[in-house]
This record gives structure tokens, sequence and C-alpha cells, in this order.
């Protein structure tokens, strides 16, 4: 994962554009990974984000909910356990 900074939670046009475009980047290198490799990516980059203290539970969330609309019901409940692993490791 490149990090949770690229990510930008704002709304407008450019902002979301920007977004896909790092969601597209995101899918494109981690293709063909397995949910575990996926799920040790995000945890790593979490955990430089809180030591640096750019990432917030706010940032956590504004990225879930982005990725929500686009998971089935199965990636949803692993998203949800995911973020609530980065919102314990403060």
């Amino acid at each position: 994962m490149r990090d949770f900074n690229s990510f930008n939670g704002n709304t407008n046009q450019n902002n979301q554009s920007a977004n896909m475009d790092l969601l597209k980047a995101l899918a494109k290198r981690y293709e063909g990974a397995s949910e575990d490799e996926i799920i040790s990516a995000i945890m790593l980059e979490a955990e430089k984000g809180r030591k640096r203290g750019t990432l917030s539970d706010k940032d956590v969330d504004n990225f879930a909910n982005m990725l929500y609309p686009m998971l089935n019901p199965s990636q949803r409940k692993k998203l949800a356990e995911v973020v609530n692993r980065i919102k314990k490791s403060k």
C-alpha cells in the first residue's frame, strides 16, 4: 500500500477522482496477493501513520467509508475487523 496519507477524505470532485486513482493503483499493486498479504500491508502502513501522528481514526473511517460501497458483505465484515484493529493500535 502506498500510504494512508495519499488518501484524501474530502468529497469534492477532484479529491474523489484522486482517491479513485489511488484505489486503482492499490488494486493493481496487490492483484493476486492473498487476503493476509493485503491486510498485513494495510496494518503496516497504518502503524507507520500512527507512529508519525498522521493517521487519525477519522482518516481510517473516511477511507473505509469510501471502500464500503464497492465490497460484498463478507468483505465489508473483514473491512470492519481491520478498521477495529487499526483503531486499537494507537
